[in-house]
């Protein structure tokens, strides 16, 4: 039976634009050399279409070091754990932190609020663990003629704004310094915060 169309299609946008010169955090595996490098693998935002001549790639960041440390190394991890959680210094010694600028405005489709409801979106497109109706509703956005930058959404672990930034407007962002997220002097705030221990 033929799916039928996304909210998304048809319906009135609600947009809103990243102003040049603001600036937002992405982690990310430090052998990537390419600090706005973006991936096809499966995430929140990401394209779920099967064919790689098809697919877009998503770049993530975060408005907060926090949120970005949450959604790229935390996630789910503390579910059902209520002391403190174990991590391995060695696999954080792995991750990079770099601050990201926006350098043109950005057209997002925005997310935040009740926008989502406004629209028709599934809640679940932002809330649930599972991407599956987060990837339907990027893919539609990313059909429209619109022509749309990405997504700017809530993150579902502490509310902070992420961007989904999609790999036709990479061009519109700047990577700053990477330094080693083991070596952030904002890491050992978030880690008391989280009751997260290094081993």
């Amino acid at each position: 039976m033929a799916r039928s169309p996304h909210p998304l299609a048809s319906a009135t946008l609600t947009r809103a634009q990243v102003a040049v010169g603001s600036r937002w955090h992405h982690i990310f595996l430090g052998y990537h050399r390419d600090p706005l490098g973006f991936s096809f693998a499966s995430s929140r935002f990401s394209d779920p279409r099967k064919s790689p001549r098809q697919r877009f790639g998503v770049y993530y960041v975060g408005q907060t070091f926090e949120v970005a440390f949450l959604e790229t190394i935390v996630r789910d991890l503390r579910n059902g754990i209520p002391g403190s959680l174990i991590l391995s210094a060695d696999d954080l010694d792995a991750y990079d932190h770099v601050q990201i600028t926006v350098d043109h405005p950005l057209d997002l489709l925005d997310l935040r609020g009740g926008n989502a409801i406004a629209m028709g979106v599934p809640t679940n497109a932002i809330r649930a663990s599972t991407h599956r109706l987060g990837q339907r509703a990027s893919l539609a956005a990313y059909l429209r003629a619109e022509q749309l930058d990405g997504i700017w959404y809530p993150s579902r672990l502490n509310g902070d704004e992420n961007l989904a930034v999609y790999d036709r407007a990479v061009g519109k962002l700047s990577a700053g310094r990477r330094r080693p997220l083991i070596a952030c002097p904002e890491l050992a705030r978030i880690l008391n915060t989280y009751r997260v221990a290094l081993v």
